[in-house]
Formats: structure tokens, C-alpha cells, sequence
């Protein structure tokens, strides 16, 4: 059974666990492959995240009968320190250590890529490709777990992997005098007698990350972000579903082959909340709109991604690479984000990776809403994207009528010939 581990420091590959391994036996092997208190350990997974609570009723229960399966991701928090915990996993409250070992992660953060990346100038960076077509459309990238949340695993030898720079963080602390000093002497030091040493000064908190320019590989722009990896535009089809595909990417993998499935979710939600959605709002009808909405050549936008927000409960940011405007829908509702970036025409995703080499199945596409480090990069990539032309001017862009061949020019004669003609086959 193979998981992979979502914590703040990077992604773990769990590998020796099966469907019979117990919710206690996941936690405390997360908990030593990440080096966190397993007392404080929280695990959710699925799409939305489901929280998998460990109490005295639970912590024997089967991860097959749980619902977490083979390739499951499991996304990590830590409860704040001295919350109670509903489990009582024993008396030290540290890291659990269980009897298989770990070893070096198959996923993105392997031991390779923290020596390489240990490799790259520790400095901050920035850095969305566009298609001429649709705003929504089915992937020809490979798919896989990409949600920041994570899921629990039983106990077993875990891959763990930290942030690419764990590796060298981890020599420099080694090259470090081992010296044990108290009142300011190292205690070996016998003659004299030690005092209390006065408080050290609290340190100042720590700048957020900042991402850099990265230089482009394979026509791939990129932004480095510090002790993160780097910022990266996933491009899909441009066969007029990009948008439902970009969400597929970025928020449900299992969608990925079912771009009709999320249609149907515009229309249900839609036609159940006239409120919500009167016809003023849509533009047209309410009925027109949701028959509309789940032709496979219609385009999503503003309003599609208002409503896949509420639904997977996430904040959507999407950037428009011509004007480098961020919308933020749902902002300040929900604790992760997930970022698209649209470049007149087009949506495409937008994920972190440790390396350009690393397969796309292993991109993190959810984040926390607590850092605008990634929002930051994002509206960076924009700016590159930009720079490269990869956009529509949406003024001057020409379109053809595929229903009746008039030729148009811009978005506004694009939007009112759509409207009086109901063609949108474009």
C-alpha cells in the first residue's frame, strides 16, 4: 500500500502499510517520519478533506475500513500546543519511533533532490502559459494526489522527505560546534562557577519566504520560492472545457477523465439556488444557463469558479496574466487556496514542484491561506508570462463563428454576437 504524506516541510512516501494496518499504526508512522508529536497530529484525506479523528472507539479500526486506499494522500496539521488530545497515545508526548525504519522517499523530496536543490542559491523568486482557445478542457498532463491536506497511514516504514533544503540544512547544523554552555561557559569548565545567564532576547520572527525568478526548462516558466520549490504553470487543453480541467488538476484528480461530472455540478447548484443565481447574475434564463453550461463546448469563468469554491470548500485565486489581477473566490472563508491562472482566453494550473524533473503526479496544488508566499509567486509567474507574451489582448484578439462564419474582433463583439445569436461554438 503506498500513501503519500502532505506536512509543512515537503511530502513523505509511507510504502509497507496495508489495508488492514490500524488508524494507530498510521499515526504514530507518520508522526516518526515527519518528526512530529503524535499527540498533536491531526490527519485528513479524500476530496473535500476528511478529518480521520483517532479516539479509544477508532484507533483499531482498519484503514480499509476508514476509506483510505491504495495511493491515498494524506494531508498533516499539528493541534497548537497543549490541546487536548483525543487519544492517549502515552506518556512521553513526543515523536513516535515505531519498529520499521524509514527510508529515502520515492516522491518529489528525495534525498538526490535535497542535495541538488541544496545546490541552488538560497534567495527568493518569482515567476502562465496560455492557449488560444477555451477556458476549459480535460488534462493531457498526468494526474495525481495534489491536495495539501493530508491523510493517515498505519504503521510501517515511511519515505520520508522534508523541504528540498533539508539536506543541507541538516550538514550545516552537523558542522556546528557540539558544545553544551551554561551562563554563557561551556559547562566542562569546572573551575568556575556558574550564574544565571540573563534571558536571551526573544529572536525576531522570521521573513515569509520570497520566490525568485527561476530560469525557464522545455518552454516550462518557473519561480523558485525558498525552501519550497518551485512555482510552475501546468498547462491543459484548450478544448473549450480548460477551466473544469484546470479544477480537476488543481482540486479533484478523480475528475480528471469526467469533465461532463463537474458541468453537472455548475448545473445542480445552479438550478437549486435561484437566489443565488437569478437570472440577472447569469446573463440569460436560469434553466438556458444550466443546459448551457453542460454543453462540452461551453466556457466557464467568474461564476464557475465562485461555485467550485463553495463546493470543495478552498479559496480560488485566479490571476489574470494580462493585467496581473488576482479574484480571490471565497477569500477568508477556508484555510486552503489553489491558484489557476488565465490568460484571456485560457485557464490553466498552477502547482509547486520540488524539480522540473520531478513527474507532474507528484506537483502540491492546495496551500495554506496563512502564507501569501505562494499567492506572491503566482501573480510573479504572471508577470513572466506576461513578459513572454503568452496571453490575449482580449481588445484587439480575433475570433470566427465556427455556427455561421462572421468574423469578430475583441471580447465585446465575441460576448454580444454570442448573446443574440446563442452561438458559442467560437
Amino acid at each position: 500500500m503506498r500513501l503519500r504524506i502532505r506536512h509543512r516541510e515537503g511530502i513523505a512516501t509511507l510504502t509497507t502499510l496495508t489495508d488492514q494496518s490500524t488508524l494507530l499504526e498510521l499515526h504514530e508512522a507518520i508522526a516518526h517520519s515527519i518528526k512530529a508529536p503524535v499527540a498533536r497530529l491531526e490527519l485528513k484525506f479524500g476530496y473535500p478533506p476528511k478529518l480521520l479523528t483517532i479516539d479509544d472507539s477508532s484507533a483499531q479500526s482498519t484503514l480499509a475500513s476508514l476509506g483510505v486506499k491504495d495511493g491515498e494522500q494524506i494531508l498533516t496539521s499539528e493541534r497548537p500546543e497543549g490541546s487536548p488530545s483525543t487519544y492517549a497515545f502515552g506518556s512521553s508526548g513526543g515523536h513516535s519511533t515505531p519498529a520499521s525504519t524509514s527510508t529515502p522517499t520515492s516522491g518529489p523530496f528525495t534525498a538526490t533532490t535535497a542535495v541538488a536543490a541544496a545546490r541552488l542559491p538560497a534567495t527568493s523568486a518569482f515567476g502562465a502559459n496560455s492557449n488560444n482557445n477555451s477556458s476549459s478542457g480535460a488534462s493531457s498532463g498526468t494526474f495525481g494526489s495534489r491536495s495539501v491536506l493530508q491523510t493517515t497511514q498505519p504503521k510501517q516504514t515511511i519515505a520520508s522527505s522534508s523541504s528540498p533544503f533539508s539536506t543541507f540544512q541538516a550538514a550545516a547544523a552537523a558542522a556546528q560546534p557540539a558544545t553544551n554552555t551554561f551562563g554563557g561557559l561551556s559547562t566542562v569548565d569546572t573551575s568556575y562557577t556558574p550564574k544565571p545567564a540573563a534571558p536571551a532576547p526573544a529572536p525576531a520572527p522570521a521573513p515569509a519566504p520570497k520566490p525568485t525568478v527561476a530560469p525557464s526548462k522545455d518552454g516550462i516558466e518557473s519561480v523558485r520560492i525558498r525552501d519550497q520549490g518551485l512555482l510552475v504553470l501546468r498547462e491543459v487543453d484548450d478544448d473549450n472545457s480548460c477551466l473544469f480541467n484546470a479544477i480537476a488538476y488543481t482540486l479533484d484528480p478523480s475528475m480528471k477523465d469526467n469533465v461532463q461530472g463537474l458541468r453537472q455540478i455548475i448545473a445542480k447548484v445552479i438550478d437549486s439556488n435561484p437566489d443565488a443565481y437569478p437570472d440577472v447574475v447569469l446573463g440569460r434564463p436560469r434553466k438556458e444557463y444550466c443546459d448551457w453550461i453542460k454543453k462540452e463546448n461551453s466556457w466557464g469563468g467568474a461564476i464557475e469558479l465562485a461555485i467550485f469554491s463553495d463546493y470543495y470548500k478552498i479559496e480560488i485565486d485566479s490571476i489574470d496574466v494580462s493585467t496581473n489581477r488576482v479574484d480571490r473566490f471565497g477569500e477568508g472563508q477556508y484555510d486552503q487556496r489553489a491558484l489557476v491562472m488565465y490568460s484571456g482566453i485560457h485557464y490553466d494550473a498552477v502547482a509547486l514542484t520540488p524539480s522540473l524533473d520531478i513527474p507532474a503526479e507528484c506537483d502540491q496544488t492546495q496551500f495554506e491561506t496563512s502564507s501569501d508566499a505562494i499567492l506572491t509567486a503566482g501573480v510573479q509567474l504572471a508577470a513572466k508570462l506576461k513578459q513572454a507574451h503568452k496571453f490575449t489582448d482580449l481588445a484587439t484578439f480575433t475570433l470566427r463563428c465556427s455556427v455561421c462564419q462572421v468574423g469578430l474582433k475583441g471580447e465585446k463583439d465575441a460576448q454580444q454576437h454570442a448573446q443574440s445569436t446563442m452561438h458559442t461554438a467560437l
